[in-house]
């Protein structure tokens, strides 16, 4: 059986070790000539693996006049390590940054949807005019051939059920524009879901027997 070749990832390893136990600058072809006597890559691998090592920013390279010249030293290397770590660092901190406004956006959200006695009370007296609303014109619809003063009576309470309980509608719009202002990523369906109404909520049709 024939003797396993170097992988590519352990050419890459040997030639940056190389680099950085000599602590000199280099042309390709001294490396083509060097590294197979002294890190077993073979000659025609080498140019290759060096640019990849180039391409990761491992080894540093220049023009000076006709030739490129290689070089990597520990120093760089430590450097690079730094600057990595401070740049965990920093992400670190700016994920850390995110999380505790997250959870102090979700705290504020759940506080907007505390069980209160007011609350409580706003839904029942919502459901309540839209329930007399329907009985009104209900009741209307009924007596169409009545006095003339009897439905227009009738016509003023309709309409007086119609615009308190779209009042209350337009209290709940205002609120869920100002949370979706404090909480922009809230699409208008989460809002009402935390506030625990429907998602048909909407304003109170105009009665059409109203006018």
């Amino acid at each position: 059986m024939g003797k396993k070749g170097v992988s590519y990832a352990e050419k890459q390893k040997r030639m940056l070790a190389y680099f950085l136990e000599t602590k000199r600058v280099y042309t390709l072809k001294n490396l083509e000539k060097d590294l197979p006597k002294k890190k077993g890559i073979v000659s025609q691998s080498v140019k290759d693996v060096l640019q990849s090592l180039v391409d990761e920013e491992k080894i540093d390279t220049d023009k000076i006049g006709s030739g490129n010249f290689f070089w990597a030293f520990p120093s760089k290397a430590v450097q690079k390590r730094k600057n990595v770590v401070k740049s965990l660092q920093l992400d670190m901190g700016s994920k850390k940054l995110d999380l505790d406004n997250l959870r102090k956006r979700k705290s504020q959200a759940l506080e907007g949807r505390k069980d209160t006695d007011e609350r409580r009370s706003k839904l029942r007296k919502y459901s309540e005019l839209k329930q007399q609303i329907e009985s009104v014109d209900l009741s209307l619809s009924k007596f169409a051939a009545s006095d003339p003063k009897t439905i227009e009576e009738k016509q003023k309470a309709i309409r007086f059920c119609w615009t308190n309980g779209n009042r209350w509608v337009d209290n709940v719009f205002c609120v869920l524009s100002f949370t979706k202002k404090k909480r922009p990523d809230m699409k208008d369906a989460q809002i009402l879901k935390f506030m625990q109404l429907p998602q048909e909520f909407d304003y109170i049709p105009d009665p059409k027997h109203a006018l």
